[in-house]
């Protein structure tokens, strides 16, 4: 079953042939047909064709927006040239071959202009492209039933021939009704009760969402026609053996008897047990079935969208499709799963992941269909998607077809170009098969393509490890790194890659050397600092000379020290800064001391006493200046913002009781009801005065002696105990 998922219209079967559909030259795409002359202008033209050339241009600049390409095809579509609509059509199909309205436009639009032939090819395109749509399939039917003589068997087995093809491609499909419906019509009509019967048993074992209806109308078809016409021969045989075995019977005269005495032998009596043993064997079938519909109606029902929408889903909507593929896998039913697959990528054609869960699946199970997958996902649904291609890839080498990686890759780059990530991928796998002259060229290109980039750097980097670590030859990385340097001088990574390459050298000069290079270029403390650092432990470890080490310790040292003397200096800068702009803020301009005079008692002028000074107040505004040589005193802290605490709520005392006049007294409470307080008379039939009233009851509070005390701090009336409420 799962075969015929593997190679959709446009896909060829040659693996090694994965050049992707943006890489090759396709002759609907171009602006000079745009207006549909090619020597077809007897159509009538009107102010639509002028907009048609535009509208080519703003799909093939956007050949991922949906919206151009809808604008395209009703250009195309108001011009009423078959050329023009031909063109358009096929190359938006090409580009959205889900889109199953549009191939029904399409071909309703070849049939009014054209002919029935070229709308049947139309046809067999569209359900090659989607073979799980059922609309499709329909239309296509009808239109076969419609266009061709039915009295004709050539027309009659072109008809059969479409719908087997139906039912093998859309029978498993959960709302394959209306298809199963036409199809059993259709051999009932030409009186094949035996192959509507057939088609009966495969519909019942079937989780659809009819499967009710399907098993009612065969009660009705078993009902009006005679078991002996729509059942065959050995199902005929098999019920009256087990006929005779349950009317306790001799079972071997039905053996030994031939097998047209057997037919004889059913009496009009019997029919109607036979059709009721028919029904009955049905029944369990359907009972069977109906349990597979029940564990999955939850997941059927959530879907929402079950075509192809070029607008992204809802969330729910991923979630829901994840969840069904988990269950489906869980049940182990093989064919299932596939056709659920099939589905959820009818709709989530532009998501990868499900892409990638289906190759996981079908890996362990058909390495071609595996295959099949990555191509049509990667050549017709999602061209530029990287990481698909990368899986791809991996697939193939790991099935041990280089070739084929090779070229997804190359394919790949080709149509985005620029991506490191990619060029690192295809020098990887030259390098894992041995070809290091190709793992060499690669990265030689990608240092001359990303000339006068930052990518230069990382390539070169690349590159001259290759050359160290692979191909033993550090002179020419020490070539490439030079090189580059030249060009980025002040770049960190070059050096560290050359010093890494005189280290494995063992050269002390070209290690010392690169080092004071380094030191005298642009780059930052820190850098300059680990380098020297480095120099000085290979000179310690593998020097020869004691003067070129100590020279080296000098060196270092000094550096340190200046770099500390620099952050010193920067430090000091800015905590002189802030002094300096807080003496700013906190000076007051000079003015002479007031020194006012000491009086006594008498208010007399003690001479030789001074007060201490004071403060005057400007009256050119709010601010006080003080005119004493000591500094302006501080402001006082504001208090620590203390959190107020909450006040008890106060004791809930209940309303004192209503006093009733002398001649009536209360009656019995009605629990805690609210409305009139009823009363009863103070002297009854016999004479006697009414009982005096009890005292009231005391009043409750609440407090740590209390039930549930803790409980007690929602509104009123919650603040007395409530297990022993005062009414």
């Amino acid at each position: 079953m799962a075969s015929q998922w593997r190679f959709p219209s446009g896909i060829s079967r040659d693996s090694s042939s994965v050049s992707g559909r943006h890489s090759q030259p396709c002759d609907v795409l171009t602006t000079e047909d745009c207006s549909g002359s090619d020597g077809e202008n007897d159509a009538p033209r009107d102010d639509a064709d002028l907009n048609m050339p535009s509208s080519w241009i703003a799909a093939l600049t956007k050949p991922n927006a949906f919206a151009t390409w809808t604008r395209l095809i009703t250009a195309a579509e108001r011009a009423k040239n078959l050329p023009a609509c031909r063109r358009a059509y096929d190359a938006f199909l090409m580009q959205y071959p889900l889109s199953h309205i549009y191939w029904r436009k399409y071909a309703e639009i070849v049939q009014q202009l054209g002919s029935s032939e070229e709308t049947e090819k139309i046809f067999n395109r569209a359900v090659k492209s989607n073979p799980l749509n059922g609309t499709l399939w329909t239309s296509y039917i009808m239109h076969v039933k419609n266009s061709m003589d039915m009295t004709l068997p050539k027309s009659l087995e072109k008809l059969d021939g479409v719908f087997k093809n139906a039912v093998d491609a859309v029978g498993m499909e959960f709302y394959s009704d209306g298809l199963w419906n036409l199809y059993i019509e259709w051999e009932i009509k030409r009186d094949n009760l035996k192959s509507a019967t057939a088609l009966f048993d495969r519909v019942l074992c079937i989780p659809t969402q009819q499967y009710q209806l399907h098993f009612k109308r065969f009660k009705e078809f078993v009902s009006t026609h005679s078991p002996l016409d729509i059942l065959d021969r050995e199902e005929q045989e098999w019920i009256h053996s087990k006929l005779q075995i349950e009317s306790d019977s001799d079972p071997i005269a039905a053996e030994d008897s031939p097998s047209g005495d057997v037919v004889e032998s059913l009496a009009d009596s019997d029919l109607d047990t036979i059709r009721k043993h028919i029904i009955n064997t049905r029944e369990q079938l359907h009972l069977l079935n109906e349990a597979e519909v029940k564990k999955r109606i939850v997941f059927e029902e959530a879907i929402k969208c079950r075509y192809f929408s070029s607008s992204p889903l809802k969330i729910k909507q991923l979630q829901n499709w994840r969840k069904y593929l988990d269950f489906e896998i869980s049940q182990g039913h093989q064919e299932r799963i596939v056709i659920l697959f099939e589905r959820c990528l009818m709709t989530c054609a532009l998501y990868e992941e499900f892409w990638l869960a289906y190759a996981r699946y079908m890996e362990g199970h058909s390495v071609e269909v595996t295959r099949s997958v990555f191509e049509r996902a990667c050549r017709i649904h999602l061209p530029v998607n990287v990481n698909l291609h990368l899986h791809w890839a991996v697939f193939e080498e790991k099935h041990g077809n280089v070739d084929s990686a090779r070229a997804v890759l190359c394919n790949l780059e080709s149509v985005m170009p620029g991506l490191a990530m990619v060029r690192l991928k295809r020098v990887s796998l030259e390098r894992r098969h041995g070809n290091l002259q190709g793992a060499e060229r690669l990265l030689k290109e990608a240092v001359q393509m990303s000339a006068g980039t930052e990518l230069v750097v990382f390539y070169a980097v690349k590159l001259a490890r290759l050359l160290l670590k692979l191909q033993r030859d550090p002179e020419k990385a020490r070539e490439v790194i030079i090189e580059a340097l030249q060009k980025h001088p002040d770049n960190i990574r070059l050096y560290l890659c050359l010093l890494e390459i005189d280290i494995s050298r063992d050269a002390a000069n070209d290690v010392v050397l690169c080092v004071e290079q380094a030191l005298k270029s642009n780059l930052n403390d820190e850098a300059k600092r680990y380098l020297s650092h480095r120099r000085l432990e290979f000179l310690e470890d593998y020097g020869c000379s004691i003067t070129s080490l100590l020279s080296a310790c000098a060196e270092h040292q000094t550096l340190l020290k200046e770099q500390e003397d620099l952050k010193r200096k920067a430090d000091n800068g800015e905590k002189d800064d802030k002094n300096k702009k807080n003496k700013t803020e906190s000076s007051a301009p000079s003015a002479p001391t007031l020194t006012p005079p000491v009086k006594d008692s008498q208010d007399n002028v003690v001479p030789g006493i001074s007060s201490p000074p004071v403060a005057a107040v400007v009256n050119s505004g709010p601010k006080v200046i003080y005119l004493s040589s000591t500094a302006a005193p501080k402001p006082p802290r504001p208090a620590y913002p203390r959190t107020p605490v909450p006040t008890p709520r106060p004791y809930f005392r209940p309303p004192p009781r209503p006093h009733a006049p002398p001649q009536f007294v209360p009656g019995p409470p009605f629990g805690r009801a609210r409305g009139p307080v009823f009363y009863r008379p103070a002297y009854p039939m016999g004479g006697f005065p009414a009982p005096a009233p009890p005292p009231p009851p005391p009043y409750y509070n609440y407090g740590p002696g209390f039930q549930n005390f803790g409980q007690y701090n929602g509104p009123l009336p919650w603040h007395y105990n409530r297990f022993n409420p005062p009414f």
